[in-house]
């Protein structure tokens, strides 16, 4: 049996979690209502149960939801046929689609007030999905501060067999007559 609470694995007969010692709610349900649970998994194969307390999908003999441990009672109210699966799945894998193609459009603006760590894990995040990071910044504080944060994750993606390429760009237009008014585009992508 799967623990509700931690997902540890404990023994059929088991009445508290071996790992998080959370109490197991043992014959959750009747011998009618298993009877009743099995005959809507065979007529509805291939469904699932979306929890009401938390919306995540459980096997349709699931007593209770695998994610935060909410009972199931009317079953017929919580099914969720293939189809529909199929469609949500494919809507969640469209905003992932849209996530990244915004991630790859998207510069990271650093200034010299932004969270370095952030930033790395940012730009770690676009490198890793195989796409080309892409940082702006200006002025002389923000341009420094960002050529540190990149010499620092390039070190850290070295040391984890990872090397990355960046190409630098002046993006300022006209003279420049002042450290300040120096605008940079940075562009990493994985080698």
């Amino acid at each position: 049996m799967k623990c509700p609470k931690c997902q540890a694995e404990n023994a059929d007969d088991a009445e508290f979690c071996s790992l998080c010692y959370a109490r197991f709610e043992v014959g959750v349900r009747s011998l009618d209502e298993d009877e009743a649970a099995q005959r809507i998994k065979e007529k509805h194969e291939g469904s699932r149960l979306r929890c009401p307390s938390c919306d995540a999908m459980s096997p349709l003999d699931s007593q209770f939801c695998l994610r935060c441990g909410f009972v199931f009672e009317n079953l017929e109210t919580l099914l969720v046929s293939q189809e529909e699966i199929d469609r949500l799945k494919h809507e969640e894998e469209e905003h992932k689609a849209e996530e990244v193609e915004a991630l790859a459009s998207e510069p990271v603006i650093v200034t010299a007030e932004a969270d370095g760590a952030e930033v790395m894990r940012t730009l770690d995040d676009i490198l890793a999905r195989g796409l080309q990071a892409r940082i702006q910044c200006r002025g002389r504080e923000a341009v420094t501060y960002t050529m540190k944060i990149v010499a620092l994750m390039g070190e850290d993606l070295r040391a984890k067999g990872r090397d990355i390429r960046l190409r630098v760009s002046l993006m300022s237009d006209g003279t420049i007559t002042h450290l300040d008014d120096v605008e940079l585009e940075i562009i990493l992508e994985n080698v």
